[in-house]
Order: structure tokens, then C-alpha cells, then sequence
């Protein structure tokens, strides 16, 4: 019978399974007080819950004569009805749990906290099975939980548990010498190292080229599963050491030997530009360079350009395109955005905007990717390339209609007030016409997709059009004040018309508190809520607080807007501002 409230009293439960054996997707009858194994690590950790407590936690149903319990649960229920913590405070409360949700193709992971910073008890892989094991501060883990009801206060390590109710789990960060799928691929010689490995051990992981991609991640996975380790396609200690490498993993010298052949066969010089053509003076563009996976260009003037990081990227299809995130200070000289430079302009909507602009780009008026559908989007605000009559051919309007718009894009023009494409060949294409396009995964949208065929062509691999593309834009970023007032401009008219959508079409907005109007501007422009769901926020006792719930699943851009307007109310810049 459950008698259990302290979180200490769990541990015993679980020591108490100690040795027992581990199978994937055991089922567990939750209430059998009995049962010897065997085990998977939810149904683990949901039976000691129920048979310490009483709980059903981290189960579908719930019902502790037939819930399956599942990681993926586990993660789902830890706001509600259990508690987040971080998983770092997690180590260091007996009987806590540490959680790390299923990827796809991959399942996640749940262990018992010891409390003591290192130690868990856990269901770990059939080669382990039931066991206490150390080292948990160095594994990937995503967020800790709390079980509703029961006391950790009391717990013998003495930690103060301090609940944040709005607590959000960080990204998962995979601890230094691990090696996983990451967005930039990880890259060098221990990925070759890692690959050469299960080549060794008949697993296929791809081409053996030093890039830990999809492939590479499934033969890892494949290579856990048959080996009994734990099943999460990350190369730690346990892989490691099963697939004969030391860890942290040392390349021998014939693979380091082998990678610097690679990188020597990956960095060239291109031919100079064969399209789209450049405007001659110093900011034609003389040459692209490419430093393995670094693209850049060099100007007429010398000067040399970084425009991005060549990596994979998966979603409707495999592509390949561009990306900065780890590069970011590469393009800081482009211009960062300062609501000081815009209030004479735009008085207190240049403040107003801050936080969607933080959370798209962090303000880098040279923000570049192209890897993934929308095929090249730019800017501080983020104008993706496929939405006809909106985003970045707007930006390219207002562009194309400056004085100075031929010494960057001199093949472009305006015809009617709609943008054109001269060709080589004495061709002209429309860049705005709409096309209903059928996307790889058999859904249909209206695309500019002659728009898409001037910016990046070719999907699975950067090109020179989209490095080129992606060059001009951002130089003439930076050299013209009025390039960087183009995106300001747009986007304080989406934000006026957002509003202007959400007065006609929400009958409790009136525009008189900025941060309700300033939550509802940042859920539309983004796409990550209805105004079904608006309405619902704003009927609710604490509006403010539903409104920063909308699209659960973007953690992180919730919490850099709710971060940036509580800097602006505390500023006082916004005080008496209405929309």
C-alpha cells in the first residue's frame, strides 16, 4: 500500500529493484506490488511512483492497471500535473526525476535523482538493466520534475526547493566530448573517428565525411539498440567505449590524416560569379570563397564577406541551405537594431517592436538563412522569401525603389511597382506572380516560386545565386541607413495592420494596454496562434499570462518576448502608449 509523502521515500522503492532486467517496451502493471522486471525506464519510474505515492503519472491513460508510460508522458505532464525544475536543481533533490523527451525516431529517457549531484537509479538498457548509476551531471537530460503532493522540502541533501511557476526548459545542450545531431551538424576528425567506427562494426552510417548528420545519428541508434546500451543515438562514454574508442574520443593520425584530406578537397576558390550578374564599382562581387562548410565572398574593393554556414536541415525534405547561428558575430558590422534610431520616425513603435524583433533575429539587420521551405529569409524582422504580397518581396520593393538600388542588384527593377527579373538572355520574369505550388509532402500553398528560383535555385545544395543574393543584401544593408529603415518601415505597418485584424476580429481588444496588443502583434506575425485562441487568452482571469501561453511548443520565443517586455514596462518607455 502507498504510504509515501517525502520524496526521499521513493528511493528505497527503486533500490529495492536493483538488478532486475531491462526491455524495450516492457509493460508494467502499475498497482502489481510485485512485480520482479522486466523493466523499460518509464514504466520504471511510473511504477515506483504509483506503488510510493499512489500518483499515475507519465501515462496514457490514466490508470495504473493499464497506462502505458512513455518519457514522451513524462515530459507532457511536467507543468501539469507535475512540476518543472531545472534538471541541474533536479540532481540535487532525492526523488526527483530527470527527464529527457523521445526526438523522432529516438525515445527519451527518465531516471530517479539521489540527490546527492551524480547519482540515479534507473532502468538504463538491457545491458545494464536496473541499476544506481553515477555520472548523471554529464548526461544529456532536458528537465527536471516534481510529482505533485509530495513533500521535497524535507530532503536530506538540504537543497531549498524553490518552484518558478513559469519555469521554461532551456534548450538541451549536449555536455562537452558527447557527440549527437545537432543544427549546425557537428563536424571533424572524432565525427570521422565516430564513423569509421561503425563502418567497422557493419553500420552503416553514411558518407564518411566527418559530418555527424541523420545517418550517422541512425547507425548510432542501431548500434545502441544491439548492443542493449542506452537508445538515445548520442556517442558518450557507454558508445564509446562499446565501439572500441576511447572517450573523450582522440582520433588516431590516419583519421586525423584522412579529415585534413577532406577539408583540403573542401576549401576552394569558385569561378567568379556566373549569375545573378553584379554591379560594377566596389561592391560588384569578384569571387565566392569556401572554407568547408563557410561560404563568403570577396568584393571588387578586396574586402571579404561572410554570408553563412553551409548545413543540412530536414522538414518537408532533406535541403540544404545557409545559417549564422554560430557565426553571429561575423555579422554584427552589418547593424544591430537600436529603437533610438528609429523614434524620430516611428516615436514609441520603435520600442513597440523590440521584442518581436529580439525574438526573430536578436536584432541583426543581416540575419540570413535559406536552408529551410521558406527558401532564403532575411533581416532583423526575419521576411521569408515564398509569401506572395508579403514579407521579404515587399522589403524588395522598397529596395528596389532607392536611388542607389542598381549599384547592388542592377538585374532587378520595378515594373508597375511589382519586381522584375532581367535575365542574360534578354528575358524578363515576374517575381511576384503566385503560383499554387504542391510542397513534398503533398500540401498545397501559393508560392512566389520564380521569387525562390532567383534566391536559391537548388534546395539540396548552396549555390552561387543564393550566396550572392544573400551577399548583396546584406552589404547594402550595411552601407545604406535606408536598407535597414526598409525593414523598420515594414514592419511597423504589419504591426499597425495586425492590430487593426485584431480590433475587427477580437471584441475584448480595444488597444489600450501595449502589452496585450504587444503579445497579440507577436503571436499573428509569427503564425503561432488563431484569434480563437486570442480570444480565449483574453477572457481569462490573468490575460497577460494566456495571451504568453499561445504556442507552447516555442519556449524560447515566449520567453524572450516576456523578458523584453518587462524591460520596457520597468524602462517606462511604453508608460501611457496606446494602439
Amino acid at each position: 500500500m502507498a504510504t509515501g509523502n517525502s520524496g526521499t521515500d521513493i528511493i528505497p522503492v527503486a533500490k529495492g529493484c536493483i538488478g532486475q532486467t531491462y526491455v524495450l517496451g516492457a509493460k508494467v502493471p502499475k498497482d502489481n506490488p510485485n512485480w520482479k522486471g522486466p523493466w523499460d525506464c518509464a514504466e520504471f519510474t511510473s511504477w515506483c511512483a504509483y506503488q510510493t505515492y499512489g500518483i499515475v503519472f507519465g501515462m496514457r491513460p490514466v490508470r495504473a492497471d493499464r497506462g502505458d508510460a512513455y518519457s514522451g508522458f513524462w515530459y507532457d505532464d511536467a507543468n501539469e500535473p507535475g512540476v518543472a525544475i531545472s534538471w541541474k536543481d533536479a540532481l540535487n533533490i532525492p526523488g526527483a526525476f530527470l527527464v529527457r523527451r523521445p526526438r523522432p525516431k529516438l525515445i527519451g529517457h527518465v531516471a530517479i535523482s539521489l540527490g546527492d549531484g551524480k547519482h540515479t537509479i534507473e532502468a538504463r538498457g538491457a545491458k545494464f538493466g536496473v541499476n544506481q548509476f553515477d555520472g548523471a551531471a554529464a548526461r544529456p537530460w532536458d528537465i527536471g520534475v516534481l510529482l505533485p503532493g509530495v513533500d521535497y522540502e524535507g530532503n536530506v541533501a538540504g537543497v531549498v526547493v524553490d518552484v518558478d511557476p513559469d519555469f521554461v526548459p532551456p534548450p538541451q545542450k549536449v555536455p562537452a566530448g558527447y557527440f549527437a545531431l545537432q543544427s549546425p551538424h557537428l563536424v571533424g576528425p572524432p565525427v570521422l573517428a565516430i564513423q569509421d567506427a561503425l563502418a567497422s562494426n557493419k553500420y552503416d552510417p553514411g558518407p564518411l565525411d566527418g559530418d555527424f548528420g541523420p545517418m550517422t545519428e541512425a547507425a548510432v541508434a542501431s548500434f545502441q539498440a544491439a548492443e542493449g546500451l542506452e537508445l538515445d543515438g548520442i556517442v558518450g562514454p557507454q558508445t564509446a567505449h562499446a565501439l572500441g574508442l576511447v572517450f573523450p574520443i582522440v582520433p588516431s593520425a590516419a583519421i586525423v590524416n584522412k579529415w585534413n584530406a577532406l577539408r583540403q578537397d573542401a576549401a576552394q576558390v569558385l569561378p567568379d560569379p556566373p549569375v545573378p550578374p553584379a554591379a560594377a564599382g566596389s561592391r560588384a562581387i569578384k569571387r565566392f570563397l569556401k572554407d568547408a562548410s563557410k561560404h563568403s565572398v570577396e568584393f571588387a574593393d578586396g574586402s571579404i564577406l561572410f554570408v553563412g554556414t553551409e548545413v543540412p536541415y530536414s522538414d518537408d525534405m532533406n535541403r540544404r541551405g545557409l545559417y549564422q547561428d554560430r557565426n553571429l558575430a561575423d555579422i554584427k558590422h552589418i547593424g544591430t537594431y537600436a529603437p533610438a534610431d528609429y523614434l524620430a520616425r516611428h516615436q514609441k513603435w520603435a520600442y513597440f517592436i523590440r521584442p518581436t524583433i529580439k525574438a526573430e533575429s536578436a536584432g541583426y539587420f543581416g540575419r540570413l538563412n535559406s536552408y529551410d521551405r521558406a527558401a532564403f529569409t532575411f533581416g532583423a524582422t526575419q521576411l521569408a522569401a515564398h509569401t506572395p504580397d508579403e514579407n521579404l518581396i515587399l522589403l524588395f520593393r522598397k529596395l528596389l525603389a532607392l536611388p542607389n538600388a542598381k549599384d547592388y542588384f542592377p538585374e532587378l527593377s520595378l515594373n508597375g511597382g511589382k519586381v522584375t527579373w532581367a535575365k542574360d538572355n534578354g528575358s524578363t520574369v515576374d517575381l511576384e506572380k503566385s503560383m499554387l505550388f504542391t510542397r513534398p509532402n503533398g500540401k498545397k500553398e501559393k508560392q512566389l516560386r520564380n521569387f525562390i528560383e532567383y534566391l536559391n535555385p537548388d534546395p539540396v545544395r548552396v549555390d552561387p545565386a543564393e550566396v550572392s543574393a544573400g551577399a548583396r543584401l546584406m552589404v547594402w544593408t550595411k552601407d545604406d541607413p535606408a536598407a535597414k529603415l526598409a525593414q523598420i518601415d515594414l514592419l511597423v505597418a504589419r504591426a499597425k495592420g495586425l492590430i487593426a485584424d485584431a480590433k475587427a476580429a477580437v471584441a475584448q481588444f480595444n488597444g489600450s494596454d501595449w502589452r496585450i496588443a504587444l503579445w497579440i502583434v507577436d503571436i499573428l506575425y509569427q503564425g503561432r496562434g488563431t484569434f480563437t485562441a486570442i480570444r480565449s487568452a483574453l477572457s481569462q482571469s490573468d490575460p497577460l499570462a494566456a495571451l504568453s501561453e499561445i504556442g507552447g511548443s516555442y519556449k524560447e520565443r515566449r520567453k524572450t518576448v516576456k523578458t523584453d517586455i518587462a524591460a520596457l514596462e520597468a524602462d517606462g518607455v511604453l508608460n501611457g502608449f496606446t494602439v
